[in-house]
């Protein structure tokens, strides 16, 4: 059995780990007395500011000399790598580049050119699933590059319309009709009325029935595809060819054919994503006037030429973004926030290693409409504190009239 690594602490002045281009905040190291260890500062894990080898405890200064987050990282043999982020300015941070100038022209004949393939709408009931108050389907449509957008919808066996909450899937596989089921008892557990669940599936196949069965699934579509990541899909051959535009086109497609149901509420459409659910939520809400309110999680693809500035990128393990970020341009939520006029509530952590806190709050800055966010201060991508997943139910809640 491998041997449990030691931590170390990290603590900041300020504790509130925000503070302004000029300050010098102080990060004190703390773990059993006399540990040789190394601390590394930089913006946001891209361009190096400082490195010091040291003896803890100890306390070192280090500033920002422009908007952004500084990371503090300590590290030494035996010791699990320990992050610590203070932002500086974080309402000025800016995308490092601009919004290219055909940006809008280029989506609305994106938009137009879907509307010319039959949509091919089917929705298939799921009888297994069924519930007492709800019934479940299978739904797919036609999309782009002769592609398909699947989804699962379940509905309240009720009369008269009902809210919607629209969901699309974080990295990775997807989700299987298994995990459907999980996501729909998730919902269960946090809103109080009966409510439509639209989850949009992420790939260009059917979904498994199960979650082993959808794995294999997806094993065999990244071969077929010949990329080791779905992302990477045509970005050689250019941006009307990529995983990024047929998933977001289909993905406008399949929210307004679910929206038009005579059974939603049009007025109580809710979005509801993290991750890639969190980028997806800035383009489905900025194409689709049909979604209210939008909860993007610690959203991904945000601020494609960060690297460029020194600063961290969004899922910067994908190297592909770098080499293709004049493609990605047209697919930054950045450039779709001030399209969005709706609140939209975010979330950033400021020790996040795959979607930035720079990159979120680079996109965050630019949202057209009432906006709030989130600071997970001491926390990375996947964790948060314990009043952070109640606070976003009830938000997206309030929005869809559950609660009062």
């Amino acid at each position: 059995m491998e041997e449990k690594k030691q931590k170390f602490t990290i603590t900041c002045d300020p504790a509130s780990r925000v503070c302004h281009v000029g300050d010098t905040p102080e990060f004190t190291v703390s773990a059993p007395a006399g540990v040789k260890a190394q601390v590394v500062f930089t913006a946001d894990g891209e361009a190096e500011l400082g490195r010091f080898t040291v003896t803890t405890p100890c306390t070192l200064k280090q500033g920002l000399p422009f908007p952004g987050v500084l990371r503090c990282e300590v590290s030494a043999p035996g010791f699990e790598t320990t992050l610590a982020g203070v932002a500086f300015d974080p309402g000025d941070i800016r995308p490092a580049l601009p919004e290219p100038e055909d940006f809008r022209e280029f989506w609305a004949d994106a938009l137009a050119r879907q509307e010319k393939i039959p949509a091919d709408f089917q929705m298939t009931e799921l009888p297994e699933l069924a519930e007492p108050h709800n019934t479940f389907y299978e739904l797919s449509c036609a999309t782009v590059n002769g592609g398909t957008c699947y989804g699962f919808l379940r509905l309240p066996k009720v009369t008269g319309p009902v809210p919607m909450m629209v969901y699309f899937e974080g990295a990775g596989a997807g989700e299987s009709r298994e995990t459907f089921l999980q996501h729909c008892a998730n919902v269960d557990a946090h809103l109080t009325g009966p409510a439509a669940q639209l989850l949009i599936f992420t790939h260009n196949y059917r979904p498994g029935k199960t979650h082993a069965e959808h794995m294999r699934l997806h094993e065999a579509y990244l071969k077929s595809l010949g990329v080791s990541a779905y992302w990477a899909e045509g970005l050689d051959r250019g941006k009307e060819y990529t995983f990024f535009y047929r998933a977001i086109l289909g993905s406008v497609r399949m929210t307004k054919l679910v929206s038009a149901l005579p059974v939603v509420n049009r007025e109580r459409i809710s979005y509801l994503g993290a991750s890639q659910g969190g980028g997806f939520g800035f383009f489905l809400t900025a194409l689709c006037p049909e979604i209210n309110a939008a909860f993007c999680g610690v959203p991904a693809f945000c601020d494609c030429g960060g690297f460029l500035l020194g600063r961290h990128t969004p899922t910067s393990r994908a190297p592909y973004f770098r080499e293709y970020y004049q493609i990605m341009r047209y697919f930054d939520p950045a450039n779709f926030a001030p399209m969005i006029t709706v609140p939209v509530f975010a979330s950033c952590g400021f020790i996040d290693i795959t979607c930035t806190p720079s990159s979120v709050y680079a996109a965050y800055n630019r949202l057209g409409g009432n906006r709030m966010i989130f600071d997970k201060i001491l926390n990375g991508h996947g964790d948060a504190p314990e009043e952070y997943a109640p606070l976003s139910w009830f938000w997206t809640g309030c929005h869809m009239g559950l609660f009062k």
